[in-house]
C-alpha cells in the first residue's frame, strides 16, 4: 500500500510539473508572475447576432437560462440585461453546446467595491462548468495575472489588459473548441480558447492544461461532448447582456434540414431510442401501414424530416391506391404527413401537390383540412385558408387541435379583411374543450380576445424554443391588424431568434418579414 500512495503522489507531482512547464513554468496564482500592460481598447465591438445565431438573451428574458438544478434562473432582469442575484447561484444554459462561437457583454458594477478578487468578479464557463474565462473589474485593480479579467482561470493570464471601467459595457468574442476524448477516456487533443476581448485578442488559441479551478490545477477527466454554458455567481452584481452563439460543429446523426434564401442553415437532432425502435418494427412488418407513420413520426420528433418523408414515400409505395375505401383513406393519411414534412422543409409546392390530392381521397381528414389551411396562409390565400381552418374546426380530434383551428381560423379571418367575422367567431366560444396547460394557441385567443395585454402574454413557463415562436407570432399578427407594423416586425423577428424553425409561427414570421422587407 506505501509503494501504492508513493507511486501515486509521484503520478501527481509529475501532472504539476508538465502542467507548469506549458504554463511557461508559473505555479497557479503566483503574485510574481508579470501582468499584462493596460491598452486602451476602441469604441465597441457590441455585434448583434448574425442569422445563425442562437439568441441566449434578447433583452427581456431569462428563458433559455437555469439554475444549476434544473430550475426556473433567479437572476433579474434590468435595462435590457440581466444582473447576477448575489447568493442564489450560477446559471447555465438550457442549451448545449460543443465547439462554439460566443459573443457576450457584460459590465461590472458601478461604484466599484472591493478590491484584488472581490471585485465585479463572475466568469464565463464552458464545458459544464469546467473552463473558465475570468470575468472581473481589472480596471486599475491588481491582483494575480492568471485572475484577471479576460484570463483562462488559474492559468493563462490575458496578453493586454483592456478593460474599462465599472459602469461601462465590454465585450468578450470567445472560440470554444471542446477537448476530444478517446474511447478509453483519455485526452487526445486538450480544450483550446480564443478570445477578444473588446475587440482586442487577449487569448491566441491558448490550450488548456486541464480544467480551470481555485487554486488547484486539474487534470482532465472525459465528459460529454455538448454541455451548457454557465455564468458564475461570485456574490457581486455583474450584469449581461446581447449573448448568442453559433455552433461551429454539427453531432453526428444532425443532418441538413433547411437551407434558407438568406442563408441560415437548419438541422436533424441525434437519432433516439424512440426512432430506433420503430425502424425495427417497421423492418420485422412492413406490411403494416401505421408502422410507417410511427416511424416517420418519431422521426420528425428530432426534426428528421427528410428521413420522415423517405419513410412516408416508402409507404406510399408499398401501399397502392386499390380504389377501396380503406386504401383511400390510408393514403390520404400517409400524403397528410408527407405534405406537413414537406412544409417544414419548406418545399411548398409539394405540400400543395401532396395536401391537395390527399384531400381529393378524403375531404373529411383533420390533418389534411389544417395543414392545408396553413399552406394557403402563408401563400397569402387567406380567404381559402379561413374556409379550410373552418372546415377543419369541428372536425378538431382534442382540444389541443380545436384551439389550434380556431385560432388559425382567426387569423385567416383579419388577414382576409373579415375583421368582424373573426370577433364574431371568437365570441361564439367555438373552442370549447380544454387544451393542453400552458397551450400557446390558448395564450394567443386569451390576446385576440383582450383577456391578457401584450405584457402578460409570456409567462416564465414559456421557455421552449417552438413556444416562443408561436407566441411572438400570434403577438405580430394582432399587432399587424391593428396597423402597428413597427411592433408587428420586431415580434416577427423575436419568433425567430430562437431554435424553433420547425413550427409553422417560424415559417410564418419568415414570410411576414420578406414581405415586409419588400414594401
Amino acid at each position: 500500500m506505501l509503494l501504492a500512495w508513493a507511486t501515486l503522489a509521484s503520478s501527481v507531482t509529475e501532472t504539476v510539473a508538465a502542467q507548469q512547464a506549458a504554463l511557461g513554468g508559473w505555479p497557479q496564482h503566483s503574485r510574481a508572475r508579470p501582468t499584462p500592460k493596460v491598452v486602451t481598447p476602441g469604441a465597441g465591438p457590441f455585434a448583434p447576432p448574425p442569422s445563425d445565431a442562437i439568441v441566449l438573451f434578447n433583452g427581456t428574458s431569462l428563458a433559455r437560462w437555469t439554475q444549476s438544478d434544473g430550475t426556473a434562473a433567479k437572476w433579474r432582469v434590468v435595462d435590457d440585461a440581466f444582473e447576477v442575484a448575489p447568493s442564489t447561484g450560477g446559471i447555465m444554459s438550457r442549451d448545449s453546446v460543443g465547439d462554439v462561437q460566443l459573443h457576450i457583454e457584460w459590465m461590472s458594477p458601478m461604484p466599484a467595491r472591493g478590491s484584488d478578487q472581490d471585485r465585479g468578479n463572475s466568469g464565463v464557463f464552458f464545458g459544464g462548468g469546467r473552463y473558465e474565462v475570468q470575468v472581473l473589474d481589472s480596471y486599475r485593480n491588481p491582483t494575480y495575472a492568471d485572475g484577471q479579467a479576460a484570463s483562462l482561470y488559474g492559468q493563462y493570464p490575458p496578453l493586454v489588459n483592456v478593460s474599462r471601467p465599472p459602469g461601462e459595457w465590454q465585450s468578450f468574442d470567445i472560440t470554444y473548441r471542446r477537448p476530444r476524448f478517446s474511447a478509453a477516456k483519455k485526452v487526445i487533443t486538450p480544450a483550446v480558447l480564443t478570445v477578444l476581448h473588446n475587440g482586442v485578442l487577449v487569448q491566441d488559441h491558448r490550450e488548456l492544461v486541464g480544467p480551470t479551478a481555485n487554486g488547484v490545477r486539474k487534470a482532465y477527466e472525459a465528459h460529454a461532448d455538448r454541455l451548457p454554458i454557465s455564468l458564475q455567481d461570485h456574490e457581486h452584481p455583474v450584469r449581461f447582456r446581447n449573448v448568442w452563439y453559433r455552433h461551429l460543429e454539427p453531432m453526428p446523426g444532425e443532418t441538413v434540414q433547411y437551407r434558407s434564401p438568406e442563408g441560415e442553415v437548419y438541422r436533424s437532432m441525434p437519432t433516439t431510442i424512440d426512432v430506433a425502435t420503430a425502424q425495427e418494427q417497421l423492418a420485422s412488418d412492413r406490411t403494416h401501414m401505421p408502422r410507417y407513420i410511427t416511424l416517420g413520426v418519431a422521426q420528425s420528433n428530432v426534426r428528421q424530416f427528410r428521413e420522415a418523408i423517405a419513410t412516408f414515400t416508402r409507404g406510399l409505395a408499398a401501399f397502392p391506391n386499390d380504389g377501396t375505401a380503406q386504401s383511400k383513406r390510408d393514403r390520404a393519411m400517409l400524403l397528410r404527413w408527407r405534405g406537413h414534412r414537406y412544409l417544414s422543409v419548406r418545399e411548398f409546392a409539394k405540400a400543395d401537390a401532396d395536401l391537395t390530392a390527399g384531400y381529393a381521397l378524403d375531404s373529411t381528414n383533420y390533418g389534411i383540412l389544417f395543414h392545408l389551411g396553413v399552406l394557403r396562409y402563408l401563400q397569402g390565400n387567406f380567404a381559402q385558408a379561413a374556409a379550410l381552418f373552418a372546415k377543419a374546426q369541428p372536425r378538431a380530434p382534442d382540444g389541443g387541435e380545436l384551439t389550434g383551428s380556431t385560432d388559425w381560423l382567426w387569423l385567416s379571418l383579419s388577414r382576409a379583411g373579415r375583421a368582424a367575422e373573426a370577433t364574431a367567431m371568437l365570441a361564439r366560444k367555438p373552442d370549447s374543450l380544454a387544451a393542453p396547460p400552458g397551450y400557446a394557441y390558448a395564450s394567443r385567443l386569451r390576446l385576440y380576445r383582450g383577456v391578457v395585454t401584450p405584457d402578460q402574454l409570456f409567462t416564465p413557463a414559456d421557455t421552449a424554443d417552438v413556444q416562443i415562436a408561436t407566441l411572438s407570432y400570434g403577438l405580430g399578427t394582432w399587432y399587424l391588424v391593428k396597423g402597428d407594423t413597427v411592433r408587428a416586425r420586431g415580434s416577427f423577428e423575436r419568433a425567430m431568434q430562437g431554435g424553433g424553425w420547425p413550427g409553422f409561427a417560424f415559417m410564418a414570421s419568415e414570410v411576414e418579414l420578406r414581405r415586409i422587407r419588400k414594401k
